[in-house]
């Protein structure tokens, strides 16, 4: 039983570092999405820290997986400079835009949560994709804002001729845009935020997950 012992310890070390490198480096969705790894999650936790410092870690490690998870959702155009685009970069200069980062933002024209869903929107496009929804309450759930935010801007994306058109009718509603074009300074700050995003360095400390230091403790 001995001579067992060190291949035992060799073959569970082994082990570890798989799962290690699995978390590290992340897993690719099945609609062929970009990998999402730890560095991207620390980056996001530090951007989402820099602008919302007063956020428990908790809440911030939340607020990253929701939007990492939203993310894949997103369909952005494909071809030419739509190319470029990184969806969860995207997404992050929206929620800037709109909400800063505040799961209970509200406007002065009714718009909640983090990608400031109309509550009227957000019923209709419940109903419509067979999405739970009870009452304006629920936009402040950041899973259910993000999921009705994102298909509501998918939407617009099917039915505008641009990446920026979608924007400005996210902004000004899809009638709104048609009558007088929207605000362009609302699109500016989008892209803006995700140039900030993108040039952002990547932190050189990563986080160990949960799962991970619970083996590497056995």
């Amino acid at each position: 039983m001995r001579k067992i012992k060190p291949l035992t310890r060799i073959l569970g070390t082994s082990f570890l570092v798989l799962v290690f490198l699995l978390e590290s480096y992340g897993k690719i969705s099945s609609a062929g999405n970009t990998v999402r790894n730890e560095s991207s999650k620390r980056k996001l936790e530090v951007y989402i820290a820099k602008f919302r410092p007063n956020l428990s870690s908790q809440e911030r490690l939340e607020l990253v997986s929701a939007m990492e998870r939203a993310s894949l959702n997103l369909r952005l155009p494909t071809g030419n400079k739509q190319e470029r685009y990184d969806k969860l970069g995207f997404l992050v200069g929206l929620i800037h835009t709109e909400s800063q980062f505040h799961k209970k933002a509200k406007s002065h024209k009714g718009a909640l949560g983090l990608m400031q869903v109309m509550p009227a929107t957000a019923k209709w496009f419940a109903a419509r994709e067979g999405i739970p929804y009870h009452s304006e309450k629920d936009l402040y759930d950041p899973e259910t804002n993000l999921q009705i935010g994102v298909l509501y801007l998918n939407y617009l994306i099917e039915r505008t001729d641009s990446v920026e058109a979608a924007l400005l009718s996210y902004n000004a509603g899809l009638g709104g845009y048609k009558r007088f074009g929207g605000i362009p300074e609302y699109s500016k700050s989008i892209f803006r935020y995700y140039e900030d995003w993108k040039s952002m360095p990547v932190p050189t400390h990563g986080l160990i997950s949960e799962s991970v230091a619970s083996l590497l403790s056995i």
